[in-house]
């Protein structure tokens, strides 16, 4: 349980904590109104719905920022355990306030959507067939992990603890993301996309930023800390800067509509918004320069009472973001249509159907994935981060490959074909496993508990290296295939999928090559492999077409045979296991020389 020495901030702080988001609620409620007032509504669901939904979300959004950010200082960050203590309580608080708020949009958004008054004899009637909507189950979801972070944030304070919330109050804003305005059209993607990316972004800046003002003035202003925190915000403030123009871009018909649209005109705000908060960060990292030196001189004192106004006025700004962000999800945006392009590839994908794949258009087709580029972003500025080691020159230069490979898998050809070909499907995910994922699992050291669960149990290191391929090949041949090219969350789960299952494989093989004979060792190498060549096998021989709803609904006039198309993927998987075996085996051999020598 949460330790008692951890005590709650003072009620001064918490005073104008409450009152802030009465102000940032109240906001977010005219703006709401403002931006949404000219839309046509079949039923109005009253005022207690149409009010309380921008409030709820702000609520929600701000509560889950504080969630995420204060539980990735406490797992990352802070080095005292009181300090940790104290973060985790307010975090575990946090959590429980998510929860309620979560549950309070659901409601609202079920009254909305109905047009049911919150309240009226019929008020909750048909809720199960709302669950069962995407926005419905998504909404849901968002609850029920709530409640889950909620659960084991009051069960420590370690930093375990800690990561493990972290990584749930990802998931809530995972779920959040899914419940935008992006569905319905092409931009489907990339609305999802630059919406998760931009609320994990505001919840680590967001977050962190609030919890370290909480703390004591010996845990605020360690040195270490506020310089980790800084490299975070700047992190977070690129991404939210590129994610939010491209997310504005995508929604909008024409420039003109920034005199025209409420909804572009609130988006435009929070990019001064966010032009503002740079330079405030700009002096704060100056304040941090001068004012968390060694020694107590006067001036690092002013400059550390500096920084900590400045983490102020930055707070309120942000939360006034926040609110600006729950009112333009309240209203329409001017491009969303919801028609798809024409053709059966259009309905299906929401795309044009790409022209035929020549030597030409295979070389020019591009189609930017913003979750692809940010997971790269993010990969080379945790590796390249301030005070990081010394690492080896090779690893640099691998890690350098895997993110550009990222890119190019996840935004390149690809990308294009993959919704529309098995093969090129196929392929996206197996060049994910063998090429970004194994090398991502060849740099740096193996971590010391999978080498103490591993090293001396070959028979588990086989299990851990089929874990992926075998996950991703039942995937592949269940009814999973479908539902991820249909819903973009599951398309990104079957993506990092594929990532964690060659990380995987090669951390089996590096945690058991030490302490493992030779043939134990090929065997845990080979194994994946071999499950490689089987499952290539099956699609050559195989006369059932994977997903054959999908796949041979596209309406291509080019390769018009699914099932001949998937045969060529298997001869492609094939090839491409094949030479993988070739790398693994000189692998081996290089690092079996100088352990002998």
């Amino acid at each position: 349980m949460t330790s008692p020495s951890a005590r709650l901030p003072r009620p001064g702080i918490l005073l104008a904590l409450l009152g802030g988001l009465i102000v940032l609620g109240g906001i977010s409620v005219l703006a709401a109104d403002a931006a949404g007032g000219d839309n046509l509504v079949l039923m109005d669901a009253g005022p207690i719905a149409r009010r309380g939904a921008p409030i709820a979300s702000t609520l929600a959004d701000l509560a889950a920022a504080l969630t995420l950010g204060g539980a990735v200082v406490a797992g990352w960050l802070l080095r005292s355990a009181e300090d940790r203590a104290r973060v985790l309580l307010v975090v575990a608080i946090a959590a429980g306030a998510t929860t309620l708020a979560r549950g309070a949009s659901l409601a609202f958004s079920y009254a909305v959507a109905t047009g049911q008054p919150v309240g009226s004899p019929r008020f909750g009637s048909d809720l199960s067939v709302f669950l069962a909507t995407d926005l419905g189950i998504w909404l849901l979801t968002a609850l029920v992990t709530a409640a889950a972070t909620t659960t084991i944030a009051v069960l420590g304070t370690s930093v375990t603890i800690a990561r493990t919330v972290a990584a749930l109050a990802s998931l809530v804003l995972f779920a959040a993301a899914m419940t935008g305005h992006a569905a319905g059209d092409e931009t489907h993607e990339v609305g999802t996309s630059t919406m998760l990316i931009h609320l994990l972004a505001v919840g680590i800046w967001l977050g962190g930023l609030a919890v370290l003002q909480l703390l004591p003035d010996r845990g605020r202003d360690d040195a270490a800390v506020v310089r980790g925190y800084s490299h975070l915000a700047l992190i977070c403030w690129i991404a939210l800067g590129l994610s939010g123009v491209w997310a504005l871009a995508v929604r909008m018909n024409h420039p003109g509509e920034i005199l025209t649209s409420a909804y572009v005109q609130l988006g435009v705000a929070k990019a001064v918004l966010l032009l503002l908060l740079a330079g405030l960060g700009a002096l704060q990292r100056r304040a941090i320069a001068t004012g968390f030196a060694d020694g107590p001189a006067e001036g690092e004192r002013h400059a550390r009472a500096t920084y900590r106004r400045l983490a102020l006025l930055e707070l309120a700004l942000m939360g006034l973001a926040v609110a600006l962000a729950a009112a333009m999800s309240s209203s329409p945006p001017p491009a969303e249509t919801g028609i798809p392009p024409a053709g059966p590839a259009g309905v299906l994908t929401g795309y044009p159907l790409p022209e035929a794949p020549t030597l030409a258009a295979v070389l020019t087709a591009w189609r930017p994935d913003p979750f692809g580029m940010a997971l790269a972003c993010v990969m080379l500025l945790i590796w390249w981060r301030p005070r990081a080691p010394r690492r080896p020159r090779a690893q640099s230069r691998r890690l350098l490959l895997s993110a550009v490979m990222l890119v190019l898998i996840t935004s390149g050809p690809l990308n294009v074909y993959s919704k529309v070909l098995v093969s090129a499907h196929v392929l996206q995910h197996l060049l994910l496993m063998v090429t970004v994922g194994a090398l991502l699992g060849s740099v740096g050291a193996v971590p010391e508990r999978l080498r103490a669960l591993l090293g001396g149990r070959w028979w588990l290191a086989l299990v851990a290296s089929l874990l992926g391929p075998v996950a991703l090949s039942a995937a592949y041949i269940s009814p999973f295939l479908r539902i991820a090219l249909d819903g973009h969350a599951m398309h990104l789960a079957l993506q990092m999928l594929a990532l964690f299952g060659g990380a995987l494989s090669v951390l089996a093989v590096r945690a058991v090559e030490a302490a493992a004979p030779r043939w134990q060792r090929l065997l845990v190498a080979g194994a994946p492999l071999g499950a490689g060549l089987a499952a290539a096998a099956a699609l050559m021989l195989s006369d059932r077409l994977l997903a054959a709803s999908w796949f041979g609904a596209t309406g291509r006039t080019w390769w018009a045979d699914a099932l001949a198309d998937q045969q060529r993927g298997g001869i492609a998987a094939l090839v491409l296991v094949a030479v993988t075996a070739g790398v693994v085996l000189v692998a081996l051999r290089r690092r079996r020389e100088p352990a002998a020598r």
